[in-house]
């Protein structure tokens, strides 16, 4: 079968999307004579954008590499401005979307754009287009792409091919109003997707593969969910299908996963682990041998972690397999800062090449820890940060402000417990407490003095608002009255208070794969400093968009 799997905007232009990567591995591995073409439309928007303009063409060549000096702070903060207009425009495009899916109207900036794409698409006469959805900002641009993309196949000689959503953001919105509000999709796979890919490829019929959404009839087929499959029998992402120069990184930096799901699974607000279908990990000698091969294959040195965050043990073993191959590498992890991150542990994995972790820190308020039920102290926390910039890692912490029952007494802990660590943080990202349907908040929202207001809408279509995950709400006052939540007031005195810190680190303004480059730049040859980009031509480049 002919299958084209496409990333739609909008997302990071430094982001290789995972999830098309292992599914086209995956299919190819398990149905024969399948011919999967990955298309990552997001990156073909970025670039259509910057083309058209004379300061985002000098952009695409300093992220690049072809000029100036990537890693040099003060051409870095430079450019920021461009980048800060081209995401503008994408908003501006999202918005373009959103009109299109509620009115009919086409607007000429989103018309050219879905255009070229629906063209690309249908080049080599798909039989099947798979739209991977991973982000919010997505849904409406998959839902137009979807729109216009089924049109043109029904006004084309193109022979019947069907349109299939899946991803990471099936699991996060209700699934009948985006099929009622956009008929256009034939079909959403929910959970994990490899076998029912492959399933799609293999000719299956709908109503026997797994975790698959159609329609039979006037109603919706819901099919039971995806068996839970061992990571051994899932081959390592197939990289080499997308344009790997075309990205806005001066060094490929891909997205690695070494496990599915999360180890803890007790955070009473997370809604991460609703699109896996349990905890499994890769054999840390394969999970390391894919790094190897990406290495030698693709000459790529910077690795992203995506796992919900490896535990200790596990990184050990990971880092002693690394350092055994000797392997020159350097790789970001989600961390959990608790105790038993220890300075032995920490020194290890930062000589095999973990130069910067994302730690979920959440709060300074013990109360707080123990009330989302983190599982980490506060203590322990401090010190683990520290010793993690003792040896050489950089550390980014995730902080979520405006928790259920957050007293201002809480935030003066989490002030006070920020000002220590402050020094040795690289930068901060400062959330606003979200709620999310079907986790343990949610579920006792009476019990943590929340009141439900219904969920929040992703875009409007078809007389259907398309409603996602995410839920309205308010907090009880001392008074019994319901308030606006406090999230977005906590992160206002937090971004004042830290005037008195100082300056907004730079690392803390730059995309993740930016991150990991300033980071290691100093650590590698000094090449590295003017960084020497990859400029071979490559199968995947996208051509004309």
């Amino acid at each position: 079968m002919r299958v084209v799997l496409v990333f739609p905007p909008r997302a990071s232009a430094t982001y290789m999307p995972l999830g098309i990567a292992s599914l086209a591995s995956y299919i190819e591995s398990t149905v024969p004579g399948s011919l999967v073409r990955l298309m990552d439309l997001n990156l073909a928007a970025w670039i259509h954008l910057a083309q058209g303009d004379v300061q985002g063409r000098d952009l695409l060549d300093f992220v690049r590499g072809h000029q100036g000096r990537f890693t040099d702070p003060d051409q870095t903060l430079a450019v920021k401005s461009i980048w800060d207009q081209l995401r503008q425009e994408m908003t501006r495009l999202g918005r373009q979307a959103e009109t299109l899916l509620a009115t009919g109207e086409t607007l000429p900036g989103l018309h050219t754009l879905l255009d070229r794409q629906v063209r690309s698409i249908l080049a080599d006469d798909p039989e099947l287009v798979g739209i991977s959805v991973l982000f919010p900002e997505q849904v409406p641009f998959a839902a137009a792409l979807a729109r216009v993309l089924k049109q043109a196949i029904e006004e084309t000689a193109v022979p019947p091919c069907r349109i299939v959503m899946g991803g990471a953001m099936m699991s996060a919105l209700s699934v009948p109003d985006l099929m009622t509000g956009v008929p256009e999709i034939d079909g959403v796979v929910c959970g994990e997707g490899e076998e029912a890919a492959a399933d799609l490829c293999a000719g299956t019929a709908w109503p026997d593969i797994p975790g698959l959404i159609f329609r039979l009839g006037d109603t919706l087929q819901i099919n039971p969910g995806s068996r839970t499959i061992s990571l051994k029998q899932v081959p390592a992402p197939d990289f080499s299908k997308l344009p790997i120069p075309d990205y806005f990184n001066p060094v490929p930096v891909l997205p690695v996963l070494f496990s599915r799901g999360c180890a803890w699974r007790k955070c009473r607000f997370c809604a991460h682990n609703f699109s896996f279908s349990g905890y499994r990990r890769k054999p840390v000698d394969i999970f390391v041998s894919e790094l190897e091969h990406y290495s030698r294959t693709l000459g790529v040195t910077h690795f992203y972690s995506a796992d919900e965050y490896i535990l200790p043990a596990d990184m050990d073993a990971i880092c002693e397999e690394i350092l055994a191959r000797r392997l020159s590498i350097f790789f970001h992890i989600l961390g959990k800062p608790t105790a038993d991150c220890t300075p032995g542990r920490l020194a290890l994995w930062s000589a095999a090449g973990c130069k910067w972790i994302g730690w979920g820190i959440e709060s300074g308020s013990q109360r707080l820890l123990d009330l989302i039920n983190k599982g980490t102290c506060v203590t322990d926390i401090q010190r683990v940060i520290k010793d993690s910039a003792a040896a050489g890692i950089s550390n980014l912490g995730l902080m979520i402000f405006g928790l259920p029952s957050s007293t201002d007494a809480d935030m003066d802990q989490t002030l006070a417990f920020l000002s220590d660590v402050y020094e040795d943080l690289a930068g901060l990202t400062a959330s606003a407490f979200v709620l999310f349907d079907k986790t343990h908040f949610a579920r006792n929202a009476g019990r943590y003095g929340l009141k439900i207001d219904g969920p929040v809408d992703l875009f409007h279509s078809n007389h259907t608002a398309v409603k996602s995950g995410r839920l309205k709400f308010r907090e009880q006052a001392e008074d019994g009255s319901y308030r606006a939540p406090k999230g977005a007031v906590e992160v206002a005195r937090w971004q004042q208070y830290r005037r008195w810190l100082g300056e907004v680190p730079l690392k803390e303004q730059l995309p993740p794969e930016h991150v990991l480059i300033h980071v290691t730049s100093a650590l590698t040859s000094p090449s590295m400093s003017d960084i020497t980009p990859v400029r071979q031509e490559h199968p995947g480049r996208i051509p004309g968009i």
